[in-house]
């Protein structure tokens, strides 16, 4: 009976090990390629890399690895700070562990900030939000077209 339990316990040790050298493996290859030109950011551990990049144009980029045994991490890119005004209009990307992008967008209007859903054009997919997303527009296309030059992400 003693060494049934124990078989057991070994091959469940065994799974776990082998699904997180799995979930590693895919995680880092997975986003890796976001990463050129980035440098580790404060916050990155070894199991959670986080890259940052600004370039000349002061546009901020982030690349956020999955956290442990998550399979959704994030690549963001930040439209410059104007004055003493920190927070400003961000894209966020969500790669899809099958291929393929969702997106999302942070705006900013009268000290509200609005979290929004919108598709690789920069459309707002939910009817109640098209008209702060059209406010934004030009901020949207601008980050998408940031996004897409970093990371050829748009279709």
């Amino acid at each position: 009976m003693k060494k049934k339990i124990l078989k057991i316990v070994f091959a469940v040790v065994i799974v776990f090990a082998a699904y997180n050298a799995a979930w590693f493996a895919w995680s880092h290859v997975k986003y890796s390629k976001f990463t050129g030109g980035m440098k580790q950011g404060d916050f990155s551990s070894f199991v959670t890399p986080r890259y940052v990049y600004t370039d000349a144009d002061k546009y901020d980029y982030l690349v956020k690895y999955p956290d442990y045994l998550s399979f959704t991490g994030n690549m963001c890119v930040g439209c410059p700070s104007a004055d003493e005004e920190i927070f400003t209009d961000a894209l966020i990307i969500w790669p899809k562990v099958m291929g393929g992008y969702s997106f999302g967008v942070l705006l900013y209007e009268n000290d509200t900030e609005y979290a929004v859903y919108i598709d690789s054009a920069g459309n707002a997919l939910a009817k109640e939000e098209e008209a702060i997303v059209s406010r934004h527009s030009g901020n949207i296309k601008n980050l998408l077209m940031m996004a897409d030059e970093k990371w050829d992400i748009c279709d």
